[in-house]
């Protein structure tokens, strides 16, 4: 089940990174047109070398190269997955890199109107004060906010247009991430939180595709950030890929338990509500938000989800653990296939647990053992759901290890708020 959800999320991150480029398709008989120009740095007047240049339709397609709602109607879904990762690779004719001198240069691009934006890591984009999910939704609130800061230009066709860029540096935000017995924390992703004008936080992006994780002496650094106030979190590096020897399934192997993922924030917080900003001025360095994750009165809460009707458990589904208000997820698990779950490094307080989306699967068709990840995704696509229940919630109190735990899920039919139990409380 894992090893689904791992590969489901790199689906929707790949369909992601391309959403907002993706033009609406013209008719094959007009002629396209071509677009050139040169991007320069703003803080040196020197070329801006191998940045990015996309042309953002001024009416973007908003559906995914890759639909997982559509998966299972798919009789062949890996060589479907095939052509849409080559289609990718193979690029929409409206992306390209600056070269040694700043210039760029499209020559099949359908005639529209476009907003052209360029990224260089270090230095502003109308597209990093969005979040990945935001990129991939391209709403109307994300590009009205593109088109009030991006360069527009109308293309007719067979009609060359040239547009120069010019951008400029960001401010940065760095830190340690570490233990809180000194040792450093490695391979540790940090995400950028900026405070909203309605007070609330919001998830932001950074330049590129890749996260910014930190090195081997914990340090990390964020760049290309526009003035405001901020906070950092990042959770337990519960996520590991590894490079082994030979193929198949020994070769790669990427384990991702996010039961496991404590999330702590740079202000010592360890929920959101209590966070504490950090001023950031333009082109501003500033350093020490670190990230410290605690060692001490961590504990496991497991159990199992079982219908409610006759006691037998479930064999898929999602935990998700909650602040107490039921409002504010902390962090989710995957029910696993005998109905149990897990969550370790939990702090001491109380949360609820809630059941979303739980169900008997057909057990044939669910994928077990190891076997290429393409291929158990395939096999979930094609997975009988035999039937669904009712969301269902256990209050806790957390003061030590809370094993043992029954969430009850209620049928359709009877849907009701609760899991028809108290909290349970820790020894």
């Amino acid at each position: 089940m894992e090893t689904v959800v791992r590969i489901s999320a790199l689906i929707l991150f790949l369909c992601s990174i391309t959403t907002l480029s993706q033009p609406t398709p013209s008719s094959p008989t007009v002629p396209p047109a071509q677009v050139s120009g040169r991007v320069t740095c703003g803080d040196t007047g020197q070329p801006a070398r191998f940045a990015s240049v996309q042309l953002i339709a001024e009416q973007p397609n908003k559906d995914p190269l890759i639909d997982p709602a559509s998966m299972g109607k798919n009789p062949d879904f890996q060589k479907a997955m095939a052509q849409a990762m080559t289609a990718m690779m193979k690029g929409s004719n409206l992306s390209t890199i600056t070269g040694l001198d700043g210039s760029f240069s499209l020559d099949k691009v359908p005639p529209g109107t476009y907003y052209v934006v360029a990224q260089l890591p270090g230095y502003l984009s109308p597209l990093t004060q969005f979040s990945m999910m935001e990129r991939m939704k391209a709403d109307e609130a994300t590009l009205k906010a593109v088109k009030e800061t991006a360069e527009k230009i109308v293309l007719a066709p067979n009609q060359p247009a040239h547009v120069d860029l010019r951008i400029e540096r960001g401010a940065s935000l760095s830190g340690v991430v570490r233990y809180d017995d000194g040792s450093p924390a490695p391979g540790v992703t940090p995400i950028l939180l900026k405070l909203q004008e309605d007070g609330k936080w919001k998830q932001v992006g950074q330049s590129g595709t890749l996260p910014i994780t930190s090195h081997d002496r914990g340090r990390y650094r964020m760049y290309g950030i526009a003035a405001g106030k901020y906070a950092v979190k990042a959770a337990l590096p519960t996520t590991q890929a590894t490079i082994g020897m030979g193929g198949g399934a020994g070769g790669v192997s990427l384990q991702m338990n996010m039961g496991d993922a404590l999330e702590v924030y740079s202000s010592g917080a360890m929920r959101e509500k209590d966070v504490k900003p950090v001023e950031v001025g333009p082109g501003a360095d500033v350093d020490g938000v670190d990230i410290i994750f605690p060692l001490d009165n961590l504990h496991t809460v497991a159990g199992s989800v079982v219908a409610k009707a006759d006691g037998h458990p479930v064999n898929a589904g999602v935990i998700a653990l909650m602040d107490p208000d039921g409002k504010t997820t902390v962090r989710s698990a995957m029910v696993e296939q005998d109905g149990t779950f897990k969550l370790n490094y939990v702090p001491e307080g109380q949360y609820v647990l809630r059941a979303t989306g739980a169900s008997d699967m057909d057990q044939g068709s669910m994928p077990s053992g190891p076997a290429n990840p393409l291929s158990a995704l395939n096999m979930l696509s094609k997975s009988k759901m035999l039937k669904s229940y009712a969301d269902a919630d256990l209050p806790i109190t957390v003061k030590g290890d809370s094993t043992g735990l029954n969430i009850q899920v209620p049928d359709q039919a009877s849907a009701h708020v609760g899991a028809g139990g108290t909290g349970i409380q820790g020894p």
